[in-house]
């Protein structure tokens, strides 16, 4: 009899061992529940779940890599967090060594995930992808996670380093994932930061995708790329300064009413670059692109917003800037489709301007664009726009040649914070048409009716520009103060009228500006001197910024670890910023010849100067 009992007990010990995880349990740190992430994954993937399951993972770097499948028993959601509430770093790592361990999270058809307040750190330089997902998922959300990818140059195999990848088109079945939600995360490096290619046949689509609230820095190749999807991309904020053929937002088939609204796009690329690129709205209705801020940058072929192939797509309210480029190959806005689509394009309320001297507005056929007006056409080049094979030079004959655009102007915007795109121009004002679908700008102030204003911003012309703070060492006085913008008359409240005036002191400066539409306003910067720091100590410590002076790249000697960074010109102005890891070469080839400062933003603040010949 005792040793039935005993029998009876070892089975009922068993039984817990394997009990399906339900609840809170804690990873890593003192007397966790389980010591690692790897250990906590198994447990779930050999004994399922009951219920909500939540990893609290404690401060600390974890090497690994981690696969989940479907979950046996009956698992609500499977959250994996930080516990400190993202107040300590809980750093995920792994160097991956080919393309079939390319991974730090793998998850295949596993529902309601949820990952909040993580850092993945992929390791390798050619293969560094952080969460790769496919087939059946109900429900994936990524939240306030930071992602920190390679600074690999090259286009090459570019897609082992997407730093969130699904890749369900190459596997030909549909059985996309659905609801994916990535909220408010920051993405530096890599390729590309998100890529879902869903699988598309017969209309299948990849469906509740919400991309919003994320930061963008630094990818090579494009931020956003999506295929067969549908869902918006919404207020995130993209840059770069390193884009080799860079794409902000790159989207195809992404259709059924979605839409790209509130995004602000500054990108510099070392040669050609696209802000936003939309084609294969297929047979749908209500898909819509409103009030992005665009600007681009670059040294070949630069479009502001390129479309082609849309059925009922309304661009309107945006703002778009090509600074730089190839003239005869940039433009601002482009419709590229040599054929018959939907026909029922509707562009309206945009502001297109072209800083190269390329066209403002080109259309390869009119009839693709169902209505146009009430759109700022700008170039500071001879021809205007382009639709069909007709140039035109001047606003009249674009107006006559098309009939449209009878509502439009040819007046330059200015952009008085250039690369941000906000607007003050007196001459602009009021020239929009108010258009229901789009009652609120890019800050979500009211628009005007029934006059309001094109592009992005609802603006004031009577408000005062504040531009962002300029950042100095004391070691770096006296200082020449300039603005971002070009105008026509200066009067500073120094009672300097030069378009830089030189300080000896930090502090708050305005100056009364006149633009080339004979706008006046006062525009604000306020000088902040860190008297703490002192740059002289920094150089001397074991950190050197090598080659100093420098051509296309620097290293900086003696870094340890990955570590945030910006680079500053004389005038405190961020002009790069991204994160290094330890003996990377930072480009600064586009950067003109000047003194500069980089600064590392991690706990450890360290403040180098170079010079870029």
């Amino acid at each position: 009899m005792k040793h039935f009992y005993a029998l009876l007990l070892a089975f009922a010990f068993a039984g817990l061992a394997q009990a399906q995880l339900s609840g809170t349990y804690t990873v890593g740190g003192a007397s966790p529940d389980y010591t690692t992430i790897t250990a906590a994954v198994n447990a779930l993937n050999t004994q399922g779940a009951s219920g909500n399951v939540i990893f609290d993972i404690r401060p600390g770097t974890y090497t690994g890599q981690y696969s989940l499948g479907e979950i046996s028993g009956a698992p609500g959601s499977i959250q994996f967090r930080n516990s400190s509430n993202g107040a300590q770093l809980v750093n995920l790592e792994y160097d991956a060594s080919g393309s079939s361990d390319n991974y730090i999270f793998k998850l295949d058809g596993t529902d309601d995930v949820r990952f909040e307040k993580l850092t993945f750190l992929p390791l390798d330089f050619n293969y560094a992808r952080a969460i790769h997902f496919f087939n059946s998922i109900e429900g994936l959300i990524i939240e306030q996670c930071v992602f920190r990818g390679s600074t690999n140059p090259s286009g090459s195999a570019y897609f082992d380093r997407i730093l969130v990848h699904c890749d369900q088109s190459s596997l030909n079945t549909n059985n996309n994932p659905q609801d994916v939600l990535i909220l408010d995360n920051s993405f530096f490096d890599g390729n590309t930061a998100i890529d879902i290619d869903a699988y598309g046949f017969s209309g299948a689509r990849s469906a509740g995708l919400i991309i919003s609230g994320n930061e963008f820095r630094q990818q090579i190749g494009t931020g956003v790329k999506l295929n067969n999807c549908i869902g918006s991309i919404g207020d995130n904020d993209f840059s770069t300064t390193v884009g080799n053929w860079y794409v902000a937002i790159r989207t195809t088939y992404f259709d059924g009413g979605s839409q790209i609204r509130r995004n602000d796009i500054r990108a510099y690329a070392t040669n050609g670059c696209t802000g936003i690129e939309v084609g294969n709205t297929q047979s749908t209705t209500g898909n819509m692109i409103s009030n992005n801020m665009v600007y681009v940058n670059g040294t070949g072929d630069v479009w502001g917003m390129a479309v082609y192939n849309l059925w009922d797509m309304k661009i309107v309210h945006n703002s778009v800037l090509v600074a730089n480029g190839l003239p005869e190959q940039s433009f601002a806005f482009y419709h590229l489709s040599e054929f018959a689509d939907g026909e029922d394009a509707l562009v309206r309320n945009n502001l297109f301007a072209n800083n190269t001297g390329g066209l403002a507005y080109k259309a390869n056929r009119q009839q693709n664009i169902a209505f146009e007006d009430h759109n700022g056409l700008f170039t500071t080049g001879p021809v205007l726009s382009m639709v069909g094979p007709n140039a035109y030079d001047e606003l009249a004959d674009h107006q006559a040649g098309t009939g449209q655009g009878l509502g439009d102007s040819d007046i330059d915007p200015v952009f008085p914070e250039q690369p941000d795109l906000h607007m003050n121009n007196c001459e602009l004002d009021n020239l929009g048409e108010y258009y229901f679908v789009v009652a609120a700008d890019i800050d979500s102030e009211a628009r005007g009716n029934p006059a309001c204003d094109m592009g992005a911003d609802e603006f004031d012309p009577e408000s005062v520009v504040a531009t962002p703070p300029v950042i100095i060492d004391q070691s770096q006085l006296p200082y020449e103060l300039g603005l971002a913008a070009t105008y026509t008359t200066y009067q500073w409240n120094t009672g300097a009228t030069t378009p830089t005036i030189t300080i000896t002191a930090g502090g708050p400066y305005s100056c009364l500006v006149m633009d080339v539409n004979l706008c006046m306003y006062n525009v604000n910067v306020n000088v902040i001197v860190e008297i703490t720091t002192d740059i002289a100590t920094h150089e001397a410590s074991t950190w050197q910024v090598l080659p100093n002076p420098a051509t296309d790249h620097i290293r900086i000697n003696g870094l340890a670890d990955v570590t945030p960074y910006t680079i500053h010109d004389a005038g405190g102005r961020i002009v790069h910023q991204g994160v290094l890891n330890e003996g990377a070469p930072i480009a600064v080839d586009a950067l003109p010849a000047g003194l500069y400062t980089v600064r590392t933003t991690d706990e450890n603040y360290r403040a180098l100067r170079f010079v870029k010949q």
